[in-house]
């Protein structure tokens, strides 16, 4: 074998497969699921895709009217969260067609319940509903006060918690999305700060 056959395999095996723990760890969160209560993990995956973005952009702007005061932040929070998630899911997409690493179905097979509703892809790592969430925490992050960023980081949990007993994604998968969402958030941090003042200059002078 290779070295670099070889080292693959060790990243595979400690960096995704976490010596084995990542597939146990699956199996253990898949049987926290009740008997009969699927519609909730699958109400939070709904409320957790990214096709809600546009409402978070409304409820943004809907925020930066009323609260005048932190109009400037809310600037900020909405620009980094509108730049963030069109750099993190093109990094997200690339990452799942260079790993290739198949659903847990795939892997597992009958060993694990699957969702009805089919994924949005053929790949796993990264979780795309995850780094969706991971966005929305880091751009509202600043603008939250220290319940407002409880409740999210309850629901950033609930919501990976279903895309695992949904079958669709091993925890490492939730965990990198969290980690690319946030990151791409802090990439566009300056362009953002920029933009804002920018929209602020551009709105003092009219």
């Amino acid at each position: 074998m290779k070295a670099s056959d070889t080292a693959v395999q060790w990243a595979k095996h400690w960096l995704y497969d976490w010596g084995g723990a990542n597939v146990d760890l699956f199996l253990a969160i898949q049987r926290t699921l009740p008997d009969g209560w699927t519609w909730l993990p699958e109400l939070l995956s709904a409320l957790g895709s990214y096709w809600g973005a546009p409402a978070v952009v409304v409820l943004l702007l809907v925020w930066r009217r009323v609260q005048v005061a932190e109009a400037a932040s809310l600037t900020v929070s909405l620009v980094q969260f509108v730049l963030g998630l069109a750099l993190a899911i093109t990094a997200a997409a690339v990452a799942k067609a260079v790993f290739a690493l198949p659903r847990p179905f795939v892997v597992l097979g009958d060993a694990v319940y699957r969702a009805v509703s089919a994924p949005d892809s053929r790949y796993t790592m990264p979780s795309g509903h995850s780094v969706y969430v991971g966005v929305l925490a880091a751009a509202l992050w600043p603008a939250l006060g220290w319940s407002g960023r409880i409740g999210l980081l309850v629901f950033a949990a609930a919501m990976g918690w279903s895309r695992i007993v949904l079958g669709a994604h091993f925890p490492v998968d939730v965990f990198a999305g969290v980690v690319v969402g946030w990151a791409g958030v802090a990439a566009v941090g300056p362009l953002a700060q920029r933009v804002a003042r920018n929209l602020k200059l551009s709105g003092a002078s009219r």
